[in-house]
């Protein structure tokens, strides 16, 4: 693989070597996509690491919910040094959580799913009001031997968690292939997963915000708007009846 430093050499030499307390030797890095961040997977003669530019300034956030997810018991990578805009963190292995869920169409995958953003809400939840991802799409999430691991949680704020779940579930309906049933199969696994953790009800509560996502989606997609809004406008009513 060709080392890909463009840049980062200027910037991240000094954070990666103060995250691993030595110095190190850069084997290969690639620049990973990203909407909103660049971010690189570099590979050192020590362990791998993913290095972090928030182009939204939303670095110290990022790192200190990191911090607290980590405290708390939520699979998350950890984070190992902040310097500015830039955030150094473990490097996580895995699958693709939307391979596994849109491609693979992984029922095991979707119900892991579910059970890690009830464990983020449970763990994360504090006296006052619930916490919630912010950014609950499925490529914020890597799948290793059954476990869940989040990423790009520099979002999470107080909110509704019912939002995070909508979002979720919106995240697999809206992807090709749109709206068959085994994507409902699979949309009712993530649900599942969720109430096992939880406790809670969240099959009929959360269709409100399912529909919402799949309205907002279409801001991304407008020659599905029609289609997009349609099965919203259904699933306010109750969830379709597979056969």
């Amino acid at each position: 693989m060709q080392t890909d430093l463009t840049g980062l050499d200027a910037l991240a030499w000094e954070p990666i070597r103060r995250s691993l307390n030595r110095r190190v030797v850069v084997v290969t890095s690639r620049l990973l996509p990203s909407k909103r961040n660049r971010v690189w997977a570099v590979e050192t003669d020590v362990r791998p690491l993913i290095v972090k530019l928030s182009l939204a300034g939303r670095a110290p956030e990022e790192f200190e919910a990191l911090v607290k997810a980590r405290a708390a018991g939520v699979d998350v990578p950890y984070p190992l040094f902040l310097e500015g805009d830039l955030v150094v963190m473990e490097y996580i292995g895995g699958e693709s959580l939307e391979r596994m869920v849109n491609h693979l169409f992984s029922a095991d995958a979707a119900s892991a799913l579910g059970r890690w953003l009830a464990t983020y809400h449970e763990k994360l939840m504090d006296k006052d009001s619930d916490t919630v991802m912010g950014d609950a799409v499925l490529s914020n999430f890597k799948y290793v031997d059954g476990r869940v691991f989040g990423f790009d949680i520099e979002d999470s704020r107080h909110g509704d968690p019912l939002d995070d779940v909508g979002q979720a579930a919106a995240a697999i309906l809206g992807s090709e292939p749109f709206f068959t049933p085994i994507k409902f199969d699979l949309c009712l696994r993530l649900l599942d997963g969720y109430e096992a953790v939880s406790g809670l009800e969240v099959v009929e509560s959360c269709r409100p915000f399912v529909a919402k996502h799949l309205r907002k989606a279409t801001t991304g997609k407008p020659i599905y708007r029609r289609g997009f809004t349609q099965v919203a406008d259904r699933l306010e009513k109750g969830w379709p009846r597979l056969v």
